[in-house]
């Protein structure tokens, strides 16, 4: 059970390390403040005690180019720090006591395909903004056939930060989304946004914790490949 749940928070730390928090704002008018959503599972086959480790809720914290996702999930908190001006992602782990600081390798240099996004004329209300419905594929026929669905807005800034994954020609940030972990399709909508309450130093990584590879904190807590 240690081991299932070890391998479950890292896939789903680094998943969104890579994609969900991202969010930038647009020359001149950056945008500083919260945004919170809520998680589900629609499609998900788990039982009571599976369903209470699994991540309810997530809060994004945006200065400038920065950005700083809070999950927490049973028996652990974690954090994510991006800086899209220096292109780094640092993922905080806080469990059973040990405090870890990952860092994701660089993807940035990898000959990824470039996101296709095409704009439709849906549009729906979400946390009191009115977001475009836009479908993200990577032009081979599958990803055509099945293309990602994701509504944004364009009201509180642009998609800078999205460097190196599926989001990166976005024109706006993210408000209702999904992600598919482990076979497991993670529904993301937006709650609530709040101007304000963000400072610098929600950004920096703190002293007690340790840096180390995702190898290595597996390695720590007995988990393999």
């Amino acid at each position: 059970m240690k081991n299932t749940f070890l391998k479950t928070t890292l896939v789903f730390a680094l998943i969104l390390a890579t994609g969900v928090s991202g969010i930038a704002q647009k020359p001149g008018s950056p945008f500083k403040g919260v945004i919170n959503y809520k998680i589900s599972y629609p499609e998900a086959k788990m039982d009571a005690s599976q369903a209470a480790m699994m991540p309810q809720n997530m809060k994004v914290s945006l200065n400038g180019n920065k950005s700083k996702v809070e999950i927490n999930m049973a028996s652990m908190s974690q954090v994510i720090l991006m800086d899209a001006d220096t292109k780094t992602t640092t993922v905080l782990i806080d469990m059973m006591g040990q405090k870890v600081a990952l860092k994701p390798k660089d993807k940035s240099g990898n000959n990824a395909k470039v996101p296709v996004v095409n704009v439709t004329s849906e549009t729906k209300e979400i946390a009191g903004f009115v977001c475009k419905k836009a479908e993200i594929h990577f032009g081979d026929e599958k990803s055509m056939a099945s293309p990602m669905i994701v509504y944004f807005t364009e009201a509180i800034g642009n998609n800078k930060i999205f460097y190196d994954n599926e989001y990166s020609t976005l024109p706006g940030i993210p408000m209702e989304f999904q992600y598919k972990m482990q076979g497991m399709n993670m529904f993301l909508t937006a709650s609530s946004v709040e101007k304000g309450k963000v400072s610098n130093r929600d950004f920096e990584v703190p002293s007690d914790y340790k840096e180390m590879t995702p190898e290595e904190l597996r390695q720590m807590f007995g988990g393999g490949q």
